[in-house]
C-alpha cells in the first residue's frame, strides 16, 4: 500500500526518519509580511519582528489547494489537522480531500481532525505510524486513531493570552486581568476541540505544580507525554523530572514550538499532550 501522512504545521513536527510525511505550512501575517510556519524558519527573526510590531497581525491556514498539491501521488493520504475551533484547516482538507477523491477514483483520503494541536497531534500521529507499520488496513488504523484520540489530552500553560485574546479565543477583560495580576493561566482542550481555561497560579513553582495536577485529574497515569515549549526548555524539563518522579522512565518528547503555536503561546508557553487512562 502506498500511503502518505500529512499534518498542518500546528503539529510541530516536520520530519519523521524513515517515513512517507510531509507538513502543510499554516501562516503568519505580521503586518504586510507572511511568515510561513515551515522547518527552516528563522524563530529569532520571527521573534523579533512580532515582538517590535505594533500593528494588526493574524494567522491563516492552509488553502484547499496548498493541501491538495501535498497529496502528491499517493494512495492513501492521512491527513491531521489543528482543531476546527481554533481554524478553518479542517475545513480546507475536507475540500482538498473530496477534489483528490473525485479526480482519483478508487484513491482516499482519511482527514483528522485533531480536536486539539501541537503535542497532542504528534501523539496521534505516531499512534497511526505504529498502526500501519503492524499491518493495519487503512480502515482500520484511521478507526482505531480515532479512539486513540479520546485517549489523549491537551493542557496548555501561558504566561501571556493577549494572542488567543485578539483571536476572539477567550475574553479581553480575562486577558487583560492576567497580565495586570502576573497570573499563568493553565488550559485544556475539551472534548469539542475548543479552549477550556481550567486554572492559574502566580509563580513559577505553583504553576508546574498545578499543570502536572491538572494531567493528573485528566487521568494520567504514566503514558508517553510530548511537551512543546516557546524559549521556556527549563520548564520542560521541569515538568518532565516531575512526571518521572511519579511514574518512573516515561517516554517524554520535548521540543520547541513552530510559530504557529509560538505565536499562540507566546513566549515561556508551552503545550503538553499526553496519553491518559479512561
Amino acid at each position: 500500500m502506498s500511503y502518505l501522512i500529512v499534518s498542518d504545521s500546528s503539529s510541530n513536527l516536520f520530519k519523521i526518519e524513515g517515513e512517507n510525511y510531509k507538513t502543510v505550512p499554516l501562516h503568519i501575517m505580521i503586518g504586510d509580511t507572511d511568515w510561513a510556519d515551515t522547518a527552516d524558519v528563522d524563530m529569532d527573526a520571527f521573534d523579533e519582528a512580532l515582538y517590535s510590531f505594533d500593528g494588526k497581525t493574524s494567522s491563516s491556514c492552509p488553502s484547499p489547494d496548498e493541501w491538495l498539491e501535498s497529496f502528491g501521488d499517493a494512495e492513501t493520504v492521512f491527513c491531521f489537522t489543528i482543531t476546527h475551533g481554533l481554524s478553518g484547516s479542517y475545513n480546507g482538507a475536507m475540500t482538498a480531500k473530496s477534489m483528490y477523491e473525485e479526480h482519483h477514483p478508487g484513491r482516499h483520503v482519511y482527514v483528522i481532525d485533531s480536536l486539539a494541536t501541537g503535542p497532542k497531534m504528534v501523539l496521534m500521529i505516531e499512534y497511526l505510524r505504529d498502526q500501519l507499520a503492524n499491518g493495519a488496513d487503512p480502515e482500520t488504523a484511521y478507526n482505531k486513531t480515532l479512539e486513540y484520540r479520546s485517549n489523549t489530552g491537551l493542557l496548555f500553560t501561558l504566561q501571556s493570552i493577549q494572542m488567543l485574546a485578539k483571536a476572539g479565543r477567550v475574553s479581553p477583560f480575562i486577558a487583560k486581568a492576567v497580565g495586570l495580576l502576573d497570573m499563568r493561566m493553565i488550559g485544556e482542550a475539551n472534548d469539542e476541540g475548543k479552549i477550556d481555561l481550567v486554572g492559574k497560579h502566580r509563580g513559577y513553582k505553583k504553576t508546574l505544580l498545578g499543570t502536572f495536577k491538572q494531567m493528573l485529574n485528566l487521568n494520567y497515569n504514566g503514558g508517553k507525554v510530548v511537551i512543546s515549549h516557546n524559549r521556556n526548555e527549563q520548564a520542560a524539563n521541569d515538568l518532565a523530572a516531575l512526571i518521572r518522579e511519579k511514574f518512573g522512565d516515561v517516554l517524554i518528547d520535548i521540543h520547541r514550538t513552530g510559530i504557529l503555536c509560538s505565536y499562540y503561546a507566546e513566549k515561556g508557553g508551552f503545550i503538553v499532550g499526553f496519553e491518559r487512562s479512561r
